[in-house]
């Protein structure tokens, strides 16, 4: 998406915000709206499905953006829960 239309709307600039927060707290990274592949960055650490909230985002931002069914972009498979390994 090399787009940047979707900059220009307030929503999808507080959503993109709130993501942007939301990944400096779970994974320790600051994104900036000024890369010229911040969707995609934003939509690699969507997709891991770590954070709900995250995901939640994310959608509204692609909906914000006009992005229609966005929900599609992450995929459907569930998180995966951890599961620790058996020590012998």
């Amino acid at each position: 998406m090399t787009d940047k239309s979707w900059m220009l709307n307030p929503l999808a600039i507080r959503h993109a915000r709130e993501c942007i927060a939301i990944i400096k707290k779970d994974f320790d990274e600051t994104l900036k709206m000024s890369d010229p592949d911040f969707l995609e960055q934003l939509q690699a650490k969507a997709s891991l499905g770590v954070s709900r909230d995250l995901r939640r985002a994310y959608i509204q931002l692609m909906a914000d953006a006009g992005v229609s069914n966005s929900a599609h972009l992450l995929g459907d498979q569930p998180a995966r829960p951890v599961v620790a390994a058996r020590s012998a």
